[in-house]
């Protein structure tokens, strides 16, 4: 300890930053399901060399966010149908969990930040902003889920986001009525009650209701098409 008054800089490495990006990326879904990425378009568009892209591009890839062509072509995975239903299935299970977990754990701040986050939804609703609308869904639910205290919980839920997060981007199709689907205000208003139950129903029929609407306007995998790497 040097007595100071100041905090250690965090400091990470260049390919931990861009790996970090573009699975954040992924989950919220500003890459669309079947799209084609290099390398080198990914490392222009940072404005990093190629090779910390190339050591994310291989982590996700191991992570089954993206898939490897055989001419060295990378694509954001398109999931079948009941690949869809049983990764939002899971997603439905493990988050009403969470949320049930970080029932009585959530300050005063993480309350105002739900709230920011609820009314910054709507506005993206009602812009007809995809981007925005999901980029600040993403960050509603994990800071639910950042309060369950479990992190292998949190975990599990970040890794069926990186595959469900592409599909979400159908959303664009009904964004206009999306908050007819809508379950996270009466999610906010139970945890702030510390009603548990109720809570977790919230965040499940949230998440249902999404995939109920995707599967009506989204574009999916043939179940007969080969393996999807996933």
């Amino acid at each position: 300890m040097s007595g100071l008054p100041v905090a250690p800089i965090e400091f990470a490495p260049l390919h931990e930053r861009v790996y970090d990006e573009l699975r954040s990326a992924l989950m919220s879904g500003k890459f669309t399901p079947g799209q084609k990425l290099t390398s080198r378009k990914l490392a222009a568009a940072l404005g990093t060399s190629d090779m910390p892209v190339r050591a994310a591009i291989s982590r996700l890839t191991a992570e089954r966010g993206l898939i490897q062509l055989s001419n060295g072509t990378f694509i954001v995975p398109m999931l079948s149908r009941d690949r869809f239903k049983e990764v939002m299935g899971l997603r439905a299970l493990l988050e009403s969990r969470a949320t049930a977990l970080a029932c009585g754990r959530i300050d005063a701040g993480g309350f105002r930040q739900l709230h920011k986050y609820s009314s910054d939804l709507d506005d993206a609703s009602r812009r007809v902003d995809i981007i925005s609308y999901l980029d600040v869904n993403q960050k509603l639910k994990f800071t639910i889920y950042g309060y369950c205290n479990s992190p292998s919980l949190y975990n599990l839920i970040e890794m069926l986001w990186l595959q469900a997060g592409p599909a979400l981007r159908y959303h664009s199709k009904l964004l206009r009525e999306i908050t007819k689907i809508n379950f996270h205000r009466q999610a906010i208003a139970s945890l702030e009650r510390g009603k548990r139950a109720a809570a977790a129903r919230a965040i499940a029929r949230d998440i249902e209701a999404g995939m109920k609407a995707l599967l009506k306007v989204g574009q999916f995998r043939a179940e007969t098409d080969a393996d999807e790497s996933l």
